[in-house]
């Protein structure tokens, strides 16, 4: 394998073909499958090929700076950025074929000003969100007379909800219903018609859209109860393995102190590579057995507390079936997306199909096997 440490995340690439499947017969709309973020940490490469080659329409990134990752990464399907990326680099744009999203009129006023040829937009509508997007029936009407007067493709046409993790769908419904209003007052068949994130496409219907904006759900969680299952499992082993004395500490600042004698492991994990500070108190498991972690997490390691000796290369789940991300995320009060996007890409990526390992991906090295 391509890599010297033991810590990697195995990537199921069996369980993400089995989400899509689960998902399209919910939702029954074409898949823009979000491959931001690395791909919420699973490793945007594969990941993007993979979801391309088992029926995605479209893979939406966050920035032209992850659309040409992917270009470099030799990923060719759609791929639309999300976010904004600006006039100055719409050559880079319209030579590796990347659809744009117009965020705003005064974005398509400078837009237009520039050679177009070739160019495909995505126009966003801001119904609350409030991040970026067009906010009157007048914006978006304008934008696109000005966008076809200059010969660009407008494919599509999109808003975001805000808060489709919310049963009562109150805000969700309102916003959809502020999104029908503007599509009624368009003459004009967009290819694409989207707005439901992962939450929405699994329990909220939007009957005017043929696609759907799926990230999170596809690596296999929702907040709604599904048959989804977990793309990404986080191990690491165990590198040392002592007893301290009672009244001994753990790691810097001496945050933790043992009341009994107690036997202490060491795993090389630590914040630089996205396992946070926050992860102190909570458990990873070896096996089915909780291991607390104990001490402040260290830059490269960190420490867990063992109920027994348990030889060096024991494996450790830090993220999988037993430690549970939307469990672990409520204990660390944050949400799950921060943990699986801030696994860093010192953390090689296994690619297992079939129960195969099939690739690894290590950015540290040039190559990969």
């Amino acid at each position: 394998m391509s890599f010297y440490r033991n810590t990697y995340a195995s990537i199921d690439l069996d369980a993400l073909s089995y989400n899509i499947r689960q998902l399209a017969q919910h939702h029954q709309k074409g898949l823009i499958a979000i491959i931001k973020a690395n791909a919420y940490g699973h490793g945007d490469e594969m990941i993007a090929k993979y979801v391309l080659a088992n029926g995605a329409v479209m893979l939406g990134v966050s920035s032209l700076d992850e659309a040409m990752s992917l270009r470099r990464k030799k990923v060719i399907g759609e791929i639309l950025s999300l976010g904004y990326v600006s006039p100055t680099h719409l050559p880079i744009a319209l030579k590796n074929q990347i659809i744009l999203t117009a965020s705003s009129l005064e974005w398509v006023k400078e837009i237009v000003k520039c050679d177009c040829t070739g160019l495909r937009i995505h126009i966003k509508v801001d119904t609350g969100m409030n991040r970026i997007g067009m906010q009157t029936l007048n914006e978006v009407l304008e934008s696109l007379a000005l966008l076809l007067k200059h010969n660009i493709s407008v494919e599509g046409i999109y808003t975001h909800f805000s808060s489709s993790d919310d049963p009562s769908d109150t805000i969700t419904k309102k916003q959809y219903e502020d999104f029908e209003k503007v599509l009624a007052q368009i003459d004009y068949d967009f290819k694409w018609v989207h707005a439901s994130n992962s939450d929405a496409a699994l329990h909220f219907d939007t009957p005017l859209c043929n696609a759907v904006r799926i990230g999170l759900a596809m690596y296999g969680y929702s907040t709604y109860p599904n048959q989804l299952k977990p793309v990404l499992t986080l191990y690491s082993a165990l590198v040392h393995v002592k007893t301290i004395k009672a009244n001994e500490s753990v790691s810097y600042g001496a945050t933790y102190t043992a009341k009994q004698d107690e036997i202490i492991g060491t795993i090389p994990i630590g914040y630089a590579d996205g396992w946070n500070r926050m992860h102190q108190g909570d458990v990873a498991y070896i096996g089915s057995t909780p291991c607390e972690y104990v001490g402040r997490i260290c830059m490269d390691q960190c420490m867990i507390r063992l109920d027994k000796e348990y030889p060096v290369g024991t494996l450790v789940e830090l993220l999988g079936s037993q430690a549970k991300l939307f469990d672990m995320a409520k204990r660390m009060h944050t949400i799950s997306y921060e943990i699986l996007t801030q696994i860093s890409d010192r953390i090689p990526r296994v690619f297992v199909l079939n129960n195969k390992v099939i690739k690894v991906i290590n950015t540290r090295f040039r190559y990969d096997e």
